[in-house]
């Protein structure tokens, strides 16, 4: 599989007093194009800070974050050689971000005053493109529109398009944060507990709807602390006091349907016990 992300030897430090901390320590990861890709961890473990520094949000103190022009990451002026992190200002970093990555927090951050449609299609205004998203092989343009309303029909937020924020459940409001995310067809999207404010029914409709994004090829890494949620991704790194304490691959994946959730989620839990989970 192609590498979008290559992240080696991740240290951010913060200070109290005298005192040095450090949040993420020594951390290295790779995410290769279409994985999904589950962090886990206690609270306070680094989790967030290191999705953070991902994306380019906070800016780290040692070691390097590139990604890899060659899996899809588009930058203006096109590069060949990788993306160094390390060699970019935050204005740089927010440009790449903005077409890039797209980001979903636990709190769905939608615009109050904008309807489903409009929230949606903030993205696309941003690009300096709002009818237009990027153009697909064999100049198959699409316009902003048309996409909007065919995944709002995919993910069943249709009847939903012209309501505002208030007016939806928070399943729903969730949804439509990450159809905003991936309306641009960001390579990499990022998903910081994005169930931890739903109940079990929403939570279930918004994995859902991150497995299709995944199965139809968005690379996805995922911040949670619920196991049901963990078993939805294929690769699961554990962080503990800010550095890497292990990972696992899913090997016991046989079986359809809840039963071959339920084989992953055994082996997920073996895997947390070792690490005092």
């Amino acid at each position: 599989m192609e590498k979008l992300l290559e992240v080696r030897n991740l240290t951010k430090k913060y200070y109290v007093g005298k005192t040095e901390n450090k949040v993420v320590d020594n951390v290295s990861i790779d995410v290769d194009k279409g994985e999904f890709v589950v962090i886990m961890g206690a609270s306070g473990s680094g989790k967030t800070s290191l999705m953070h520094l991902i994306a380019g949000i906070d800016d780290f103190d040692e070691g390097s974050i590139k990604y890899m022009p060659a899996s899809g990451v588009t930058t203006k002026p096109p590069v060949d050689d990788t993306v160094d992190f390390g060699r970019m200002n935050g204005k740089a970093k927010a440009v790449f971000r903005q077409r890039n990555i797209g980001i979903v927090f636990q709190q769905q951050c939608l615009i109050p005053d904008l309807t489903v449609y409009e929230n949606i299609m903030l993205p696309l205004m941003l690009k300096r493109r709002p009818l237009m998203l990027k153009r697909r092989p064999a100049g198959n343009g699409k316009q902003g529109k048309d996409i909007i309303l065919r995944l709002c029909g995919q993910f069943g937020l249709t009847e939903h398009i012209r309501k505002y924020p208030s007016q939806l459940s928070g399943g729903q409001q969730q949804r439509a944060a990450i159809l905003r995310s991936v309306v641009n067809e960001p390579p990499l999207l990022l998903c910081d507990e994005p169930t931890g404010s739903l109940n079990s029914a929403q939570t279930k409709r918004v994995m859902d709807l991150l497995s299709e994004l995944n199965q139809k090829g968005q690379t996805i890494i995922l911040v949670t602390h619920d196991t049901k949620v963990a078993v939805r991704g294929k690769r699961i790194v554990y962080i503990e006091d800010g550095h890497a304490g292990g990972e696992l691959t899913f090997t016991k994946a046989e079986g359809t349907g809840q039963d071959r959730m339920d084989k992953k989620e055994q082996e997920l839990m073996d895997f947390l016990k070792e690490r005092g989970w």
